[in-house]
């Protein structure tokens, strides 16, 4: 008999029967790939976030390349984003030859903010791309605005991998578009919903929703009003522009979709861990939890914790393993992104660069958030969490 303990994940998706029951049913009868179920998943998610048009992909990585391509992004261009985010986000310049930039984050938010922004903005700026960090909205009310001024040029791509079922401060949903061309999603496991891997991009721009399609399907197109040779028969096809096979499979879709009926609930359960985290954690010494108002809109993907390891006299490794001992397991999210190797050799990027960005990687700490979890799961994170951290008396 085994006296393993069980780990608690950092995150996990949540599948049930009807899920399976989605994915057999496309397996049984449907189209694999390219049929009705993937039209039917971008038709949800853009009717529910109040945007005109979604294009999904088979990634979160893949709809931020294929957002920087229908915006003509490239070389001798300029795009930034936040140092703590996911590699993806910046890389998405890259992959287009354009310079990726970034911002400072506000330590208590780890986010984006229109006064770290401004000064990194210049007359090369094409593209800015706010990340609503760990579900929480970042101020766009302000950094729409100030982009929309000093680089008229730019477009606004919001990075909401953390964030699908958010809402911003005035209660609009993240997706809605009011401050941004271009919103993206990724379905990755540990995400809101689940289809595997896939993402999506939401626009209101139809020039945008057309070469969002382009890209993603080798650049090539079927539309007669589109053709050189309309006439030349069913069959043909154009090449407009150099694309990528980025679709998405049906099978995909399918669990996207199943997921997707359950996101108020998912997102509800999301909401009820991190306010028992927030009342349960405040007052532990040696942590500072996330910032209170990150409770209202938030739709909760990570809950992140920062620590002060050093008056605590643990390192964060020791942390880590004693909370895993303990069947607590963690994550870090992230360590700044201009500090990697890559962009330190291809930008010269060093450390001291983003002192917000670096104080916070210092002291980030990850505990498990996710809707599949107990109520006692919950429990023994906290007590766990304390245990380790050193319970006030």
């Amino acid at each position: 008999m085994s006296n393993a303990i069980e780990i608690i994940p950092y995150g996990r998706h949540q599948l049930d029967q009807d899920d399976i029951d989605a994915v057999v049913d496309v397996l049984r009868n449907g189209w694999l790939t390219q049929g009705a179920k993937v039209t039917e998943f971008e038709n949800a998610i853009a009717s529910y976030c109040g945007a005109q048009y979604a294009v999904a992909c088979n990634s979160g990585t893949a709809a931020l390349h294929l957002a920087m391509l229908a915006a003509g992004i490239g070389k001798g261009d300029e795009i930034v984003a936040p140092a703590i985010t996911f590699l993806a986000t910046s890389n998405s310049g890259a992959y287009v030859g354009a310079t990726p930039l970034f911002t400072d984050v506000d330590v208590s938010t780890v986010q984006m903010t229109a006064e770290l922004l401004e000064p990194v903005l210049s007359e090369n700026t094409r593209a800015v791309l706010p990340v609503h960090f760990a579900g929480y909205p970042c101020d766009m009310s302000q950094i729409a605005p100030l982009v929309r001024k000093k680089c008229p040029d730019a477009v606004i791509i919001e990075d909401a991998c953390h964030a699908l079922g958010a809402k911003h401060a005035d209660g609009t949903t993240v997706g809605s578009l009011k401050w941004a061309d271009m919103t993206m999603f990724s379905f990755h496991p540990v995400k809101h919903i689940a289809t595997g891997e896939g993402g999506m991009i939401l626009t209101d721009r139809k020039d945008l929703a057309y070469r969002l399609r382009l890209f993603r399907n080798h650049g090539m197109t079927k539309d007669a009003s589109l053709l050189t040779k309309p006439k030349e028969g069913p069959w043909y096809y154009e090449m407009k522009d150099l694309g990528y096979n980025y679709r998405i499979p049906d099978i995909n879709c399918a669990l996207g979709l199943s997921q997707f009926k359950k996101i108020d609930g998912f997102v509800a359960r999301r909401q009820a861990i991190a306010a028992r985290y927030h009342k349960e954690l405040a007052n532990l010494p040696h942590v500072v939890i996330p910032s209170p108002e990150n409770e209202l809109g938030s739709s909760w993907h990570i809950y992140c914790l920062q620590i002060d390891y050093q008056s605590l006299g643990k390192s964060r490794k020791q942390v880590m393993k004693e909370l895993m001992a303990k069947g607590v397991g963690t994550q870090v999210h992230y360590y700044p992104v201009p500090l990697q190797p890559w962009y330190r050799e291809n930008y010269g990027y060093k450390e001291g660069d983003f002192a917000g960005a670096e104080k916070y990687y210092s002291q980030a700490l990850t505990i498990p958030l996710f809707p599949a979890m107990t109520d006692e799961e919950v429990k023994r994170v906290i007590d766990n969490v304390f245990d380790v951290i050193k319970r006030i008396v």
